[in-house]
């Protein structure tokens, strides 16, 4: 017995020498690759565990989602000329892509799943992020507010929104902005109703529901019913519109038939390190800092899930939440809501930034489980907006 103890701990011992030898023999390529895939894999892992919850993981949020699935899959390519380690690589590469896939917002559902046709009575939404209304220049700059947007652009403005034909509107930045970027109010309501006839308009703040169907109740929700903070840190003083600050959700109960449905408007914050990295837009309120700005998107979330999910009516909810499919705010979407992705006829949606390239999909649309999505598209802005707009045609499963 003692000599096959003594067996067993020599081989023991010289096994590990060898292993450390063959791993000191990588030429520098293959330690890189290996590194950089470990690298990887520590990163997302911390991303999945870290985003949506601690405010200062705003800069690893602002990746595009498309990252998660792209890096994996370079490094696999180059992984067979690492051949000492290309097993060891490959296993951490699959294991990076099986736990980033979900953040990619790829949408593999598009191959298979086959929406039915709508009926005659299905219902077309239309929700789009305007950029500030008719104010905003396809070069970024702004026009003073107040009818400072020459005629045409306002005409080219109304032709793009008629162009979709839809039942329902869901707009967002109905507003101004001053040269020192105070949001005010939009009063547009003759014209719309003029080129809207028979329309019914709810506004809260910088949301705008246009509807043909009649507007049985609407009611704004105010992120203050969620915020934990101090109420003075939510509206600058002297703000020319306050709502703005207040209510990032307008619901409207639509009379549709016979039936009720509900349409939640939704505009959430931006991360604060997105604005101050977009050169055109107003920068964050300077009282308000990345983990202020951070409570202010969780409490817009939390605030529209506890209307949604004591809301007993069927719901459509659609807007900008400025929450790409990485970002962790993405998992405080109602439970009761379906995400409507996989009627889109695209692999890799994106809807925003139409200035320059689409890289995010910060758009939504979600619905409840008794509401079919038959059609959903996005719709190029046409230089009106940096978002690109959301078509839906839906209908009541009754």
């Amino acid at each position: 017995m003692a000599v096959s103890d003594q067996s067993t701990v020599d081989a023991g011992s010289v096994a590990a020498p060898v292993r450390r030898a063959r791993t000191r023999r990588w030429c520098w390529g293959t330690r890189l690759v290996f590194s950089s895939a470990l690298s990887w894999l520590a990163f997302v892992t911390l991303h999945l565990g870290l985003t949506g919850r601690v405010w200062w993981w705003s800069l690893p949020d602002l990746i595009p989602p498309a990252t998660f699935v792209v890096v994996p899959a370079l490094m696999l390519v180059v992984t067979p000329l690492a051949r000492p380690a290309k097993w060891r690589i490959t296993m951490v590469l699959v294991a990076s892509l099986v736990l980033g896939g979900g953040l990619s917002g790829l949408n593999p559902a598009m191959l298979w799943h086959r929406p039915a046709p709508p009926p005659p009575n299905a219902v077309t939404v239309f929700s789009w992020n305007t950029w500030y209304w008719d104010q905003q220049a396809s070069d970024g700059s702004i026009r003073p507010p107040a009818g400072g947007t020459p005629a045409s652009v306002v005409d080219d403005f109304y032709r793009y929104l008629h162009a979709q034909r839809a039942d329902v509107y869901l707009l967002q930045e109905y507003l101004y902005f001053t040269d020192g970027w105070d949001p005010i109010s939009v009063d547009d309501t003759a014209r719309l109703r003029r080129e809207f006839p028979g329309y019914h308009i709810a506004t809260a703040g910088e949301l705008l529901t246009l509807s043909r169907f009649p507007i049985v109740d609407q009611r704004p929700i105010d992120l203050r019913t969620a915020w934990s903070g101090r109420t003075e840190d939510l509206v600058p003083p002297g703000s020319g519109l306050p709502d703005y600050h207040l209510v990032k959700s307008l619901r409207t109960d639509l009379r549709i038939g016979a039936a009720t449905i509900s349409f939640y408007n939704t505009h959430v914050y931006a991360p604060a390190v997105a604005l101050s990295l977009r050169g055109s837009d107003p920068p964050p309120d300077p009282r308000l800092n990345s983990r202020t700005q951070h409570e202010l998107r969780v409490a817009n979330m939390r605030a529209l899930a506890d209307d949604v999910e004591h809301n007993p009516l069927p719901a459509v909810l659609a807007g900008d939440l400025n929450a790409s499919p990485a970002m962790g705010l993405m998992r405080m979407v109602p439970r009761r809501m379906v995400d409507a992705t996989p009627a889109l006829r695209s692999l890799a949606p994106v809807s925003w930034d139409e200035r320059k390239v689409r890289l995010w999909r910060i758009d939504w649309v979600f619905t409840t489980p008794d509401i079919t999505v038959h059609r959903y598209r996005f719709i190029p802005s046409d230089g009106q907006s940096d978002h690109s707009g959301q078509l839906v045609i839906i209908s009541l499963d009754r």
